[in-house]
This record gives C-alpha cells, sequence and structure tokens, in this order.
C-alpha cells in the first residue's frame, strides 16, 4: 500500500481510495483535511456535495466540530495572507493561487456547514428512505407522542380488534391471558410484554393457523375411526382408572377428560381437542409410577401422539412468538417497517437493488462529490452492498475515501466482519489502496517498542481466501518524550493474585501523581469487562471512577433503583411501593424493619412528596443520601450506582419539572434508549483527580497518558484468536507516554486463554509471558522492563485527605399519619365490660385453624383470585393450593374451597339493593386499594380490601376471618353487630367509606358509599355472616394526638 499524506500535492484526492489509519495516525485530521482540501482544489464546490459516515452519533458530532474548527482556523490564517501578515497555509496550495476566491470559499463552507451530509449508517440509511421512498416511512406519526408511546398505542389497537385470532386459536390466546394476567403482582401485562419484546427477532413460531386447523381435522378423522371400536363410556372410565398410574397434581382433571371425551366422540373437529394441557400434564411420561400399567384408552392416544401435540399446542413461548410474529407485521404495516435500526439498512439494501431504484440511485451519485466512510472495518455485508451499489461504480464520477484499521475490528458481535472489509480492499487497484504511516499519539520510545511487539506477529491477520493483513511499523512523529525510571515505554510488572495486581496499578498509578505530576484523571485502567472493573475497584487505595459508554441500564439496578424510589416518593401511601425501595440497597432493611417501622417510613416518604414539588428529583436524591449514603456505599457497585443515578436525576430533572412526567419518561426510558442515543447516559469522568478504569471496548478512539492493561490477561471465552489480538492492539495503543502490561506468576498450564496467552502462541519463540518480557528486555533494554512481586511492597498507601464539605438540608417536619389500627388502642378502652372472648372459644378440627397466618392466607387467595374465573371450580382450587402449599393450611382445601364459594355466591343485602359478588363486574373492581387523606388537619392511611362499583352505586367489602362460633347461626346479624362493636369496626369502616368519598369527588361523583363486612366463617345464603355498616352512624369522640406513638398494622 502507498503511504498517503494528505499535505503532499501529489498524493492525489481525487479518485477512489482506500485508506488504512492506524490507531494514532491523526485519522480524524486527515478526515477534515480532506474536506478542506477539497473545497480548496475545487472537486468539492459545497459542502452541501460531501457526505461523510462515521460510526457513533458521538463520532458524527466529534467530526462535524473538528471540521468547523479546521475551516476556522484556515479562514484565519487565509485572512492574514490577505492582509499581509505572517501565515501558515497548508503546503498543497500553489504559490500563485487566488487566495482571495479560496478565501471566498471557505467562508461559505463554513458559514453553510450544516448543510453537509453527517450520518451514522443507521442515520443515513434512514435519510434515504425518507427522501427518496416516503412510503416505506412511518405511515402514522403524532409529534406529541414518543415512539414507544406510538407502539404502545398500536399495540393496543391490535388487541382490542382481537387480530390474533388470525394466528392463534381462541384456547391459546387465553393461556396467554392466563399467563399475563395485569391483576397478579408477580406478572406483567401482555401488552407489557408485547412493547418490550417487539423488536426482536423470532424463529420458533407455529405455521399459519389454517394449515393447523387441517392438521387437527386429518388429525382427528384418523382417530375417530379408530374410536368406533371403544364405547365412549369405556374410553372414559379407561382413562379415569389410568389416572392412578401416574403421580399426583394438584389439580383435578375429572371434568377436563369428559369435556374431552366428548370432543373426541364428536364427528366435528374442534380446535380445542389439543387445549386439555392438564390431562396431557397428567399423563406426561415423566410423571409414570411403577404401579402404571397400559390401557386400551390411552394407547389409541399414545399411537396418535396426543400428550406431545398438546403440549406444543399449549407452549406458551411458542404461542407468544406467533402472536409477536403477527404483530410486528401488523407494526410494519401501520406503523413502521423499521422496527429496529438495522432493518433500515436491510430495507435500503433490498430497494437499491431493485431497477425501480435506479433513478434514486443516479440521484445520490450526482448529489455527492466527495463522500468519505468512516471505522470501515466495523462495516458488515449489507452496508457494504450500499456503499458498493451507490459509489463504487464508475457512474459515480465524485472522489471516495474508504477509512479504516482491520487491526481495531473488534465489534464481531456487530456483525462487523473482515471478509467483508477485506473484499472491499479488493476491489480497489493497488495504486488506490493508501495507508497512514505516520503515528502522532505515542512518543517516539513507547511507538518504537509497540512496533516491536506486533511487529513479531507475521501475517497479523490471516483470513482464509484473502490475503494476509501484516502489520506495517509507524513512524514515530510525536516531538514529545517521557522519561519515567525505573521502567521502560513498556513494563511488565509480575503478580501472584488479583489483590497484588490491583494494589500495584494503584500505587503505581500515585508514584505518576506525585514524581511525574500526571493528573489521575489522564491514566486509565484497561478491563475486559465489569466483573474485572468492580474486582479492582474493591482494592482501591485512590479515587477510581468506572467509566463506561453503555446505557445505565446495561450492568447496574440503577433504573430499577431509581424507578422505586420515585414511585415510593410519589405513593407514600403505598405500602407495596414503600417495601420495594426499603428492601433495595439503598435501604437494605430486613421484613422485620419494614413492617414494624412502616407508619414511620410512610410519613418519612410523604414528607419526600413534599419535598419533591419544590426542589425538584435531584435534591430530593441528595436529601436521601444524606440518610442513606452509607448503606448505598457499602453495597456491591454502590458507589457505581450512587453516580448513575446522580446523573440521571439531573437529567429527568431537565426533560420535566413534573415528578409524575419523570416516572412516565423513566419506564420507558430503557426501550426508548435503543433509539435515542442522546438518552443514553454515559458515566465517563472528567474529574483529572480520579483514575480512570474502562473496558478496552469502550477505549477505542480514545488516548490516555499512562495506560494499565489488566484486561489483556482477562480469559476469555468463545473469542477466536485473530479477534483477541485485535483487542490486545487497540489495548496498546491507547498510551501516549508509559503502557504496563501486568503477567500472571501461575504456571502456564495453569493461564486461561487471554489476549496475552494468545498473543504468546502467535509469537512462537517463548513459551510463556513470563519468558517473553524476560526475553523482550534482553533484546531491547531501553523499550522493555519488568518487575517482580518482590519489587513493590503490600504497605498500604495512606492517604492525609482533606475532610469532605458536607451540607445539611433543612428538615420539613414529618406529620403524624393516623389508621385504625394505631387509633383502635384509644378506642379499646372504651369496649362493654360484657364483650365476648372469641379467641378463647373452642374449636373443632373440621374448622380452619385459628391465629394472624390464617387470616394472611386467605386474605391472599381473595386478593389474586379472577372474578371472571368464579364458576372455574378446578381454577379455584390451584388457586388455593398455590398459596396453601407447605403452609399449616394444608389439608384444609376443601374447607377453603367451599367458604369461598359461599362467600362469592351469596347474597349481600345493602339498603340499596341486594346482589352477590359474583355477579360484580370484573372492570369495576379495585382490590387491595391503598388511600392517604387529609381530615381536620391529620393524616389518615388504610387499605380497602375490595371497593367496587355495581348498578350505579357504590361499595365497600372489608374480608374477615374471626372465629365467632361453630355454626353458621353464630354469625347472624345480632351477634356481628356486638362484635362490630367490640372491636370498633364501625369505626374502620367510616374510614374507609370517607376515603372513597374523598376518591370520588375527584370525578364530581358524590353518591353514596355503603360498606359490608363479610366474615368468610360463616358467611351463607340465609343473611349470616354478612353485615352492612350503617354509614350515617356518629363517628365515637376521641383524640388521635393522644396515641401517636402507636404503630399501624394492617
Amino acid at each position: 500500500m502507498k503511504p498517503f499524506n494528505i499535505f503532499d500535492s501529489n498524493s492525489s484526492i481525487q479518485g477512489k481510495f482506500f485508506l488504512e489509519a492506524s490507531a494514532g495516525t491523526g485519522k480524524t485530521f486527515t478526515i477534515e483535511q480532506i474536506v478542506l482540501r477539497a473545497l480548496i482544489e475545487g472537486s468539492l464546490t459545497h459542502v452541501e456535495h460531501a457526505l461523510a459516515i462515521t460510526f457513533t452519533n458521538a463520532s458524527t458530532n466529534e467530526l462535524k466540530v473538528r471540521i468547523k474548527d479546521n475551516l476556522a482556523q484556515t479562514l484565519r490564517e487565509l485572512k492574514a495572507v490577505l492582509n499581509s501578515q505572517p501565515a501558515s497555509l497548508p503546503t498543497y496550495l500553489d504559490i500563485n493561487c487566488n487566495v482571495k476566491q479560496i478565501y471566498m470559499q471557505v467562508r461559505n463552507a463554513l458559514a453553510t456547514l450544516d448543510q453537509m451530509s453527517l450520518f451514522t449508517i443507521h442515520g443515513f440509511c434512514n435519510f434515504v428512505l425518507e427522501q427518496y421512498f416516503p412510503k416505506t416511512r412511518l405511515i402514522h406519526k403524532n409529534p406529541a407522542l414518543t415512539h414507544s408511546q406510538l407502539v404502545l398505542h398500536h399495540i393496543t389497537n391490535y388487541l382490542k380488534q382481537d387480530l390474533w385470532k388470525n394466528v392463534l386459536f381462541q384456547e391459546q390466546f387465553h393461556l396467554l391471558a392466563v399467563r399475563y394476567n395485569v391483576t397478579s403482582k408477580h406478572t406483567s401485562s401482555l401488552v407489557d410484554k408485547l412493547l418490550a419484546s417487539y423488536t426482536q427477532p423470532i424463529s420458533s413460531y407455529f405455521s399459519s393457523r389454517v394449515e393447523r386447523l387441517e392438521q387437527i381435522s386429518l388429525w382427528h378423522q384418523q382417530i375417530y375411526n379408530s374410536l368406533l371400536e371403544i364405547p365412549k363410556q369405556v374410553f372414559l372410565d379407561q382413562l379415569t382408572a389410568h389416572i392412578s398410574g401416574f403421580k399426583k397434581q394438584p389439580f383435578s382433571i375429572l371434568d377436563d377428560l369428559h369435556h374431552f371425551v366428548d370432543l373426541l366422540y364428536t364427528s366435528e373437529t374442534h380446535s380445542s381437542l389439543f387445549s386439555f394441557f392438564k390431562i396431557a400434564e397428567t399423563f406426561n411420561f415423566k410423571h409414570r409410577l411403577a404401579r402404571y400399567k397400559p390401557c386400551a384408552a390411552f394407547t389409541v392416544l399414545e399411537n396418535m401422539s396426543w400428550v406431545e401435540r398438546t403440549l406444543e399446542f399449549c407452549n406458551l413461548d411458542r404461542i407468544f412468538n406467533t402472536l409477536l410474529v403477527d404483530l410486528q407485521e401488523y407494526l410494519k404495516q401501520n406503523y413502521t417497517p423499521w422496527l429496529s435500526p438495522d432493518e433500515s439498512v436491510f430495507a435500503l439494501e433490498k430497494l437499491l437493488s431493485s431497477s425501480e431504484a435506479q433513478p434514486v440511485v443516479q440521484a445520490l451519485r450526482e448529489q455527492y462529490q466527495l463522500v468519505l466512510i468512516d471505522e470501515f472495518q466495523d462495516t458488515d455485508k449489507q452496508q457494504w452492498s450500499i456503499f458498493s451499489n451507490l459509489f463504487i461504480s464508475p457512474k459515480f464520477t465524485g472522489s471516495l475515501f474508504l477509512i479504516g484499521d482491520p487491526k481495531q475490528s473488534i465489534y464481531e458481535w456487530r456483525s462487523a466482519d473482515l471478509p467483508t472489509y477485506l473484499t472491499a480492499k479488493s476491489s480497489f487497484s493497488e495504486d488506490k489502496q493508501l495507508q497512514l504511516v505516520n503515528n502522532y499519539r505515542s512518543t517516539p520510545k513507547l511507538m518504537e517498542a509497540i512496533n516491536q511487539i506486533f511487529g513479531k506477529i507475521s501475517p497479523f491477520l490471516e483470513i482464509p481466501g484473502y490475503l494476509p493483513i501484516e502489520y506495517h511499523a509507524l513512524n514515530p512523529q510525536s516531538s514529545e518524550t517521557f522519561e519515567n525510571p525505573p521502567h521502560a515505554p513498556i513494563h511488565f510488572f509480575f503478580y501472584e493474585t488479583i489483590k497484588d495486581q490491583a494494589l500495584w496499578i494503584f500505587s503505581e498509578a500515585l508514584r505518576l501523581q506525585k514524581e511525574q505530576k500526571i493528573p489521575l484523571g489522564n491514566m486509565v485502567v484497561l478491563v475486559s469487562d465489569s466483573n474485572q472493573a468492580f474486582e479492582l475497584i474493591s482494592y482501591a487505595t485512590i479515587p477510581v471512577s468506572f467509566s463506561k459508554n453503555k446505557s445505565i441500564f446495561h450492568l447496574t439496578e440503577t433504573h430499577i433503583l431509581t424507578t422505586a424510589l420515585l414511585e415510593a416518593i410519589l405513593h407514600p401511601e403505598n405500602y407495596e411501593k414503600i417495601s420495594k425501595i426499603l428492601f433495595s440497597s439503598l435501604f437494605g432493611l430486613s421484613l422485620d424493619e419494614v413492617t414494624t417501622k412502616k407508619e414511620d417510613f410512610t410519613i418519612y416518604f410523604q414528607s419526600l412528596h413534599s419535598y419533591i414539588s419544590h426542589h425538584g428529583l435531584l435534591a430530593t436524591f441528595y436529601r436521601v443520601m444524606t440518610t442513606q449514603g452509607n448503606v448505598l456505599f457499602s453495597s456491591p457497585r454502590g458507589d457505581l450506582i450512587f453516580q448513575e443515578m446522580e446523573k440521571l436525576c439531573g437529567y429527568l430533572d431537565t426533560i420535566s419539572s413534573y415528578p409524575y412526567h419523570q416516572l412516565l419518561h423513566l419506564k420507558n426510558f430503557s426501550e426508548t434508549g435503543r433509539w435515542e442515543e442522546e438518552l443514553a447516559i454515559s458515566s465517563y469522568s472528567e474529574d483529572l483527580e480520579t483514575l480512570k478504569i474502562t473496558t478496552i471496548h469502550s477505549s477505542k478512539g480514545l488516548e490516555y497518558d499512562i495506560v494499565f492493561c489488566p484486561g489483556i490477561e482477562k480469559s476469555k471465552k468463545n473469542k477466536s484468536s485473530s479477534e483477541l489480538l485485535r483487542e490486545m492492539y487497540v489495548a496498546c495503543t491507547r498510551a501516549k507516554k508509559q503502557l504496563y502490561l501486568p503477567i500472571s506468576t501461575q504456571p502456564p498450564s495453569l493461564q486461561r486463554s487471554s489476549a496475552l496467552t494468545n498473543y504468546v502462541k502467535l509469537e512462537g519463540t517463548q513459551s510463556s509471558a513470563y519468558d517473553l518480557a524476560i526475553h523482550l528486555h534482553q533484546e531491547h533494554p531501553d523499550l522493555f522492563s519488568y518487575s517482580l512481586p518482590k519489587d513493590h511492597g503490600h504497605a498500604t498507601t495512606v492517604l492525609n485527605l482533606p475532610l469532605l464539605e458536607t451540607f445539611a438540608l433543612k428538615v420539613t417536619p414529618p406529620k403524624t399519619i393516623f389508621s385504625f389500627s394505631s387509633t383502635k388502642f384509644l378506642l379499646d378502652t372504651h369496649k362493654d365490660s360484657q364483650s365476648i372472648p372469641y379467641s378463647k372459644l373452642p374449636i373443632s378440627k373440621q374448622q380452619l385453624p385459628l391465629g394472624e397466618k390464617t387470616g394472611i392466607l386467605i386474605h391472599k387467595i381473595l386478593e389474586s383470585i379472577q372474578f371472571s374465573l368464579l364458576q372455574d371450580t378446578e381454577y379455584l382450587m390451584s388457586t388455593i393450593m398455590r398459596f396453601i402449599k407447605h403452609t399449616h393450611l394444608e389439608g384444609f382445601e376443601e374447607t377453603i374451597l367451599k367458604l369461598l364459594s359461599k362467600t362469592f355466591f351469596s347474597p349481600l343485602t345493602f339498603s340499596s339493593q341486594t346482589f352477590s359478588l359474583s355477579q360484580v363486574l370484573p372492570n369495576k373492581i379495585f382490590r387491595e386499594t391503598s388511600f392517604l387523606f387529609l381530615e381536620n388537619q391529620e393524616l389518615w392511611q388504610g387499605v380497602i380490601d375490595l371497593f367496587f362499583e355495581h348498578e350505579g352505586k357504590y361499595y365497600i367489602i372489608d374480608w374477615k376471618t374471626s372465629f365467632l362460633g361453630e355454626t353458621n347461626s353464630d354469625y347472624s346479624k345480632s351477634n356481628l353487630s356486638i362484635y362490630i362493636k367490640q372491636e370498633k369496626l364501625d369505626y374502620q369502616g367510616r374510614i374507609y367509606v370517607k376515603a372513597v368519598r374523598k376518591f370520588l369527588n375527584q370525578f364530581e361523583i358524590d353518591d353514596d358509599v355503603e360498606l359490608g363486612v363479610i366474615f368468610i366463617r360463616g358467611i351463607d345464603t340465609q343473611g349470616n355472616g354478612f353485615f352492612a355498616l350503617n354509614s350515617s352512624e356518629d363517628i365515637p369522640n376521641f383524640n388521635p394526638k393522644a396515641i401517636q406513638k402507636c404503630q399501624a398494622y394492617h
């Protein structure tokens, strides 16, 4: 390849060139000079005819700034010449050139630089599609909505129209609906799951619904003929008896068996033949017992693979994938074909290869006179197809530069591949293959050492089917020198343990800071991944920060913690949201601590609720950190999480001043971050007093005075020898003055494959990295040095750091929050002396056990039951078993089922009407509803078991598992009245009714609210076990301030 020098007038820039730019050779400088030279020489008449494509948005912005600064500097020099002042102009300028004309050309370019086409590859593809193929772009776009909100809108529309029926059977969709049950606290909704997954590629899904229905019909016809020999009742009896040969399941299949056999013996085919998952799971081969005996009925099913077909039919992953594929097609047709950025690349490649695109191809060729494609080593086949189609053709008369370095191709996981790079290179003649040969980054001695290391590998890279890639030594051009006795420019240090390695690095960094006056911020520790970074940080003796260019959602729980904190602040009355953040690493509390201090924390978050509305999210975060900072910093990665939460809170404050808007944005952040690069928050530290730690991949394109490379010693899995060598090259070429390479003292047989051990193997003359270091030092003592573990002590450096400046935030006086639980103590002092001690009543073994645990479990069951499935006995039983398995209630399943059936189907008589809970519409029900309201300057909180609307009236239900006696008559209205007054439940009811009325008033609803108490142990169809409270009853007089120290329990 020919050397290329932009300032050499003999190095032409007109034509098509393949330019290799090794690390530190001034690639970006060369690109900006190519643009300037093209303007000066006239091959580029206007900057709007220039196209530059880079890898990331950050690179695009940097290049634009560099080009702008270069044009501005050149303009100043030209102006100086016009004013007959000393000036420095490019050497390729002809001495007799028209300086005034060039001045006007550069000034015009600077003023109109925004018209230059500067894109990432995805940006370029989107630009072409929008300009020339508008029909393939967004079909519907509402500027008031974000991309995520638009996708959510279309997902909702898809489901509302029941379009799933085109690809799924009703039984399959029912399985999905149960799996993604929105009333469950443990699962996400189907809509949320689809929103989180809509960009994912899908490989495993069902064939078309029509095809599957044909297969079901054919299957049924075949088995129907076999069934003619077995009477229906005999078939059913055999299958029923067959159950005993399998392991017992936590559900009954008797009703399903009757239904299944009915369908089998019907001549008409039903898709639900394969929907009996419980039968298939019961008769699964893996559940067979030793006493299993075959039967004729099951043999028929077995021969027709019914169990296998049913398990496949009910496979939730395939059902979801099938739905997702159809949804993706719907989004492409109704919103945008480009569900992910890469799809725009695929689409443009396909469109440009069609005959109808030739006018577009011609228009693009005519639009651009200069095309610069940077980081070409990271290009894939589709991208190269686009570029070659547009600009390699002789019909493109402008200039083209493909610029890259195969030695720095470390993004194979992003689809970049070297064969594509080499294919592109081979399409250029040898005289058009250029290279930058001068290094401006590293000191001459360090560059000489780097040349020595990589010059030993020949060929540097070898790809089957292509000419080998050689390492070409670079000419050092830096005028800077650096002396660092006793170390040579590349220093190998040996270590025994990771702790030894970390302490050596931190000790050496501190020495360089003191003796060489190099700020810690100009040094970097390059690691393989975040785990290695955090391990090193755990031994840090100096200030360090892990700098990464990833989204904050990539490694830590920052997103989760920030969301949980904001939800707790905005909903201080919601115990579940408060508990979530209290259990997290931000507070680190135990279950007992949260339970006993729940009211205190509600008061605390209520004070933060007021604070955030006046001071913003970031200030509120700092306020929380004044008490919780030590807890967070003592947790793994706590310092990094603090930095990220700080940055995220500050970012959200710039988005909106309304906390609820911030929470909405935060919940959609992780998904939208994939589309909007400006939303990705980098934790890259600019602090000069902090040693940086970053990954080798993140360091690409950056440079540092001092580089420590423990990342090349970390074992790597599933990486090719070629990629390991390229990673080592990238790591070593980040250094400007000094490079440190660690070597483990473990025997080679115990060392796993790493970039360094891979290098030793490729170099071939030494048996270990240890031997290599010794050999290099003996061969070039002025370039390489080494130190053994004994050369440094393990003395811990004691830093005399100044005391941290702290600040205190004004504490807002908290309000006491009252509840029925906290006031009950005082109310109990008014109890009637004739009250009945129900807790001492005898209880038979047939009754549910007494105690708080029983009440909690029954409440959990009632909380989770879907009202739409109350008629489904098997569903109710499976729900009950799910909660009571391995508890003290195991064995009471039938008793609980009977009690629940009575609870939901017994008539409840209120003053306005009589009805059962089974008649209430599921979509008009709120369960476990938390409230917090202000009454007479006092805050009241609580949780309502059930709140619903029925036929235009509003009702509250409170569940009670209190034991009043063995018979239903013990739960008569007269007995309940005594118990309710005794336990002050009428007082509790008044609090709940007040809370609901305040809630309804927000919607200008002034209707009355009635409250009923259901005693689950005694409810029946005769009116026992239910008591409707009189809402007009007066509240007993009391002074809540007298009981402020009482805790609230629910």
